[in-house]
């Protein structure tokens, strides 16, 4: 299990690697969704209730992340292209993160952590997420009726 230190420092990591992006070969080749989202074959499946996915991500050891994305938009693209082709940046990640992507402007039903189930657009607005990418990362704990805006511990709004 990470410890906040470790968590912090692997946060840190991504984002210094993601910043210098520019510099690491891309792969030519970038898959799509239905609704015109990238994804890669390590991004959870998953039928949308927090809770679930969180518990899952817990037993596997690891922390849920929540990847906010949508159609077209050009960072969330790059991060595909240039971060999520890094072996360094994956041999962090896919040991210690299960990432559910989420859709800004999603008509999905999603389930929050405390019961309320919505379509992706509506969540977006209750978890005051603005921009895409936005990488939404959550504590290792849940607590009873919270949502997960209130049990973040970190975000990273845009593309850095």
């Amino acid at each position: 299990m990470l410890n906040r230190r470790q968590f912090t420092q692997g946060g840190l990591t991504i984002a210094g690697l993601s910043a210098f992006g520019a510099g690491i070969p891309a792969a030519t080749a970038q898959e799509l969704n239905d609704d015109g989202l990238h994804v890669q074959p390590w991004f959870l499946e998953s039928f949308l209730d927090v809770r679930d996915d969180f518990a899952d991500a817990k037993d596997a050891g690891k922390r849920l992340v929540i990847l906010w994305e949508q159609r077209g938009c050009p960072y969330c693209a790059e991060m595909h292209k240039v971060n999520f082709t890094d072996e360094k940046i994956l041999s962090y990640i896919k040991p210690n993160f299960e990432f559910l992507q989420l859709n800004l402007w999603g008509s999905r039903e999603v389930t929050d952590f405390d019961g309320k189930a919505m379509e992706e657009r509506e969540m977006a607005r209750r978890w005051g997420v603005n921009f895409t990418p936005t990488i939404m990362f959550l504590d290792e704990e849940i607590a009873e009726g919270k949502n997960a805006k209130e049990l973040e511990v970190a975000r990273m709004p845009g593309y850095f």
